[in-house]
């Protein structure tokens, strides 16, 4: 009989352990505020009386779950930060719809983690990539579905796609850790931009380079599968016109 109540109980402490676990990770993120946030791909921000709701997902290529969000209104702006995981987040899908109940008007709303602010909506139409660091790339009507950025970080192989872009053809910020990864080398990052189809065949690819100095690259993928260097305009660099 006592050998089964330890074992009861043994049973029962390991359980709530693991739940404990569990919880702490799923939910416990959040005391860290942005410093526990991630940046994430943003498709639709709508802005209304009391609320403003946030379409994204993963921007990972192995997508992980949607833990949630971390929010802070401040001076009419709205920054809000993003948290996934592929331990805590096994219920959960990368793709997120959610609305944030806010206390005033809202004119801004920001991607914020530890390391970077993005604007992903302005009340007076301010251009995003106006205050951005990072690799911008906009889509020419043609068959590219995905495209995937790679590079060396200082801890792993970074390694990004996106298969959202606006329908505008402006440009879109497909990632601004690479900035932080120049800073940290303290020097220029070479990357490699994949295009594919929707049946996952390479539609173009090359290799560039992102400097620091310069802080920002625009790159224009063409319907002929040329992916193009441009200037901050949106025109073809001298040495790229057709």
């Amino acid at each position: 009989m006592k050998i089964a109540k330890r074992i009861f109980f043994g049973v029962l402490i390991w359980g709530l352990t693991i739940v404990t676990v569990f919880l702490i990770g799923r939910y416990g993120w959040k005391a860290g505020g942005f410093r526990a946030c991630e940046s994430a791909g943003i498709e639709a921000v709508t802005v209304k009386e009391g609320q403003v709701q946030i379409k994204g997902f993963y921007p990972g290529s192995f997508p992980e779950g949607f833990l949630g969000y971390y929010s802070k209104e401040e001076n009419g702006n709205l920054y809000v930060g993003y948290k996934f995981s592929a331990v805590f987040g096994i219920f959960e899908k990368g793709d997120f719809d959610i609305t944030i109940p806010t206390g005033g008007e809202i004119n801004k709303v920001y991607t914020k983690t530890s390391m970077n602010e993005e604007l992903i909506w302005s009340a007076d139409g301010e251009r995003f990539n106006d205050e951005e660091y990072g690799v911008f790339v906009r889509l020419e009507p043609n068959a590219a579905f995905s495209v995937k950025i790679i590079y060396d970080h200082p801890f792993d192989l970074a390694e990004n796609a996106y298969n959202s872009f606006p329908e505008s053809g402006e440009f879109y910020l497909i990632d601004n850790n690479i900035a932080q990864t120049a800073k940290e080398k303290n020097g220029s990052v070479e990357f490699m931009l994949r295009v594919e189809t929707e049946d996952g065949k390479i539609f173009a690819q090359d290799t560039f380079t992102y400097d620091e100095v310069c802080s920002q690259i625009f790159l224009s993928i063409t319907e002929d599968g040329r992916i193009v260097e441009c200037n901050r305009d949106g025109s073809y660099k001298q040495e790229d016109k057709r």
